[in-house]
């Protein structure tokens, strides 16, 4: 569950990437895919509608009897039943701002830009609105960290360490007023919202196990780098468990002992994997690099355990540096390098938060 559903500031232009990103699936196995999701999650919504007495009434229950007084399973129950309203709410938009982009013809045009990045705008402060309302999820972030966000054009990283992260930069982003597009696993499309809205505003949802059509479809994200442009990628690939940190060293150690070694000391974040990294390099040469880390999270290993904690008694704290694009380093092997740096910046960071609670 992701509480930011996408890009969302309304200074957006066409984008020759939306539209090249749209075509690359095939018509028939996007439809294969959205008969089954769509219906689904309309009704799921109905159901959760028409039901919420009787689910309020049995998260309710289910608090007292645990002695959960803070009634934690009636606040993530409400937050759930909004989400599918967000989402069912971009489902049936969706085919009339088709009709009106001339039929899906002109989806790349600047209305139907404005149109779409306005809805996402609505349902992610909304989401977000309610994540504080409801859950607790506050976001704690330095004056020095803000600067560093700005300008555009950036490509983001962030780390990722429980799903709710995911939307933390474009949180961030939106409220500067920017739009944010993502490297998005292909995965997430299996959410109608996602694979309605998303891609007609220029994400790219990349195929976990392909690599080189991973990298094509970053490389359509050059789209000239605009000055409200930020780029958001999560290079581990998935989330945080100590279990896969584990096997990420091993393999990495048998296959690269050079990174092995740089990497050797991370406790709390995973092997960054460069690829999508290097494609957005060569993607977006003029974009400056924005790393963001946050600490908080990572209390809670599962979404169950998530769950069961709100509303969260503290915020989520979160930094970000920036490294200009002439500072980036322009050979691969060098690059890569420069990315493991970071990534143990990124963890000492997050130690050092653990450490002082």
């Amino acid at each position: 569950m992701s509480i930011v559903r996408g890009p969302v500031a309304d200074r957006g232009v066409a984008s020759n990437a939306t539209r090249n990103v749209v075509a690359t699936e095939p018509w028939s196995s996007r439809w294969k895919r959205r008969v089954v999701t769509i219906p689904a999650v309309l009704g799921a919504t109905a159901a959760g509608l028409a039901g919420l007495p009787f689910v309020l009434a049995g998260a309710a229950a289910s608090d007292v009897v645990y002695r959960r007084f803070r009634f934690p399973a009636v606040r993530v129950s409400v937050f759930l039943v909004q989400y599918a309203v967000n989402d069912t709410t971009e489902i049936l938009l969706a085919p009339l701002y088709w009709a009106l982009a001339a039929f899906g013809t002109r989806l790349d045009a600047p209305a139907s830009v404005r149109r779409h990045v306005r809805l996402q705008s609505w349902s992610i402060a909304l989401m977000a609105r309610r994540a504080e309302q409801l859950l607790g999820l506050r976001l704690d972030i330095d004056q020095d960290a803000i600067a560093a966000l700005e300008p555009g054009p950036v490509i983001v990283l962030c780390h990722h360490v429980n799903i709710v992260d995911a939307s933390f930069p474009t949180l961030l982003y939106t409220r500067l007023g920017y739009q944010t597009r993502g490297v998005v696993m292909a995965e997430l499309l299996a959410d109608p919202g996602f694979d309605l809205i998303y891609q007609r505003t220029g994400s790219v949802f990349i195929p976990r196990e392909n690599g080189p059509e991973a990298k094509l479809l970053i490389a359509r994200l050059a789209d000239g780098g605009r000055s409200d442009d930020a780029v958001v990628i999560f290079p581990e690939g998935r989330v945080f468990r100590p279990e896969r940190l584990q096997r990420s060293l091993a393999r990495l150690a048998a296959g690269n002992p050079e990174r092995a070694e740089r990497l050797a000391g991370i406790r709390h974040t995973l092997p960054p994997l460069p690829g999508g990294f290097l494609a957005l390099l060569d993607a977006l040469p003029l974009a400056d690099v924005v790393v963001i880390a946050h600490a908080g999270l990572d209390r809670y290993p599962s979404l169950r355990e998530l769950a069961r904690s709100v509303p969260l008694r503290d915020p989520i704290r979160l930094t970000a540096w920036r490294t200009p694009a002439a500072e980036i380093p322009t050979e691969s092997d060098r690059r890569i390098a420069w990315l493991d740096d970071q990534w143990c910046r990124v963890d000492s960071w997050v130690d050092s938060q653990r450490s002082s609670t």
